[in-house]
């Protein structure tokens, strides 16, 4: 079960990230740099979905960091709205307001959290 969690949690990460790609024309228009950097997120995401189904440890292990790496940087992307002439406010209201980033950002914290999850009951087997 524990491990089915790791799998849905970077399947959703994967689907809001192809979602908010294909969704939000101002990504594309404004800051196509901002795209390029989530679509390289969601391949590895992918290469990384493919190691956990594969059952290799190493992965599995790290999803917990990569889960909250990725939940820093998407939280980190406010910072950048000076750039774009947005108050910091603004960009924020502007990114939470999509479904698809509160949808990446929730499936971030899940991929974290089933990560730590199952290295817990891993710890608690070996015990």
């Amino acid at each position: 079960m524990r491990f089915l969690l790791v799998n849905l949690s970077l399947g959703l990460s994967i689907f809001f990230a192809a979602s908010l790609l294909l969704t939000d024309a101002e990504l594309w228009a404004v800051a196509p740099d901002h795209a390029y950097a989530l679509l390289v997120l969601m391949l590895l995401d992918c290469i990384m979905l493919l190691l956990v189904l594969r059952r290799k440890g190493f992965a599995i292990r790290f999803t917990q960091y990569w889960g909250a790496f990725k939940a820093l940087l998407f939280l980190a992307d406010i910072l950048t709205a000076p750039q774009y002439g947005l108050t910091y406010l603004e960009f924020a209201t502007y990114l939470f307001s999509l479904w698809a980033y509160n949808g990446l950002l929730l499936s971030q914290i899940l991929i974290t959290a089933s990560g730590l999850n199952y290295m817990r009951s891993v710890k608690k087997a070996e015990v």
